[in-house]
C-alpha cells in the first residue's frame, strides 16, 4: 500500500491488483497492451519522434 497523494491514493491488494482511490471512487488500474507488442518506453519514444516530425513540418 502506498501513501496518499494530494489527489488520491493508489493501493495494491494481496493478489497484486492495483486501484486508484479518490473519495468514494475506486478505479482498477489495468494495462491494455498486447503481450507481444512494443514495451511502453518504446511506444512513448515513437510518439515523441512522431510529434517532433509533425512540428518540424509545420515550421518549414
Amino acid at each position: 500500500m502506498t501513501e496518499p497523494g494530494i489527489e488520491g491514493l493508489t493501493v495494491t491488494n494481496e493478489i497484486g491488483e492495483q486501484y486508484f482511490i479518490m473519495g468514494k471512487n475506486h478505479i482498477k488500474i489495468t494495462e491494455h497492451f498486447s503481450a507481444d507488442g512494443k514495451p511502453l518506453d518504446e511506444l512513448i519514444a515513437d510518439l515523441i519522434t512522431q510529434k517532433i516530425k509533425e512540428n518540424a513540418g509545420k515550421s518549414a
